[in-house]
């Protein structure tokens, strides 16, 4: 079974439709976020180092009730130990799970700062 060694991630575009929200309403919204990887997910295969990196631009859509709306791009790449550029169907499928839980986790944080920031009194990011 292949082990995953490192996950990193990059928000490349997000847009929140209403910035006075509460946690709450923003934790529900991304919840229910229908979460994709409408481009190809792209596998390298390092022999020299016996490590893959598989990288994907992940898009985050939620739209809730009362205008509610967020749309997000995120960047992951996740680096695992062995040859993923050859793996199982159901590695493949489960590569692509945890590339889709990253990407909501990381959305979701992201907003959260932001909200906090605005509560501060501070400029959003």
């Amino acid at each position: 079974m292949p082990k995953e060694l490192n996950a990193e991630m990059s928000l490349v575009k997000m847009r929140l439709s209403r910035r006075n929200l509460s946690l709450d309403q923003a934790r529900l919204l991304l919840a229910v976020a229908q979460v994709s990887v409408p481009d190809e997910i792209k596998a390298k295969f390092l022999r020299d180092k016996g490590i893959s990196t598989v990288q994907a631009s992940v898009h985050v859509d939620a739209v809730g009730q009362a205008s509610l709306s967020f749309h997000g791009i995120v960047h992951v790449k996740l680096t695992y130990r062995g040859d993923m550029v050859r793996s199982s169907p159901m590695m493949r499928e489960r590569i692509n799970h945890r590339l889709l839980e990253l990407a909501q986790k990381h959305c979701m944080g992201a907003v959260f700062k932001e909200l906090a920031e605005q509560r501060k009194g501070g400029p959003p990011t």
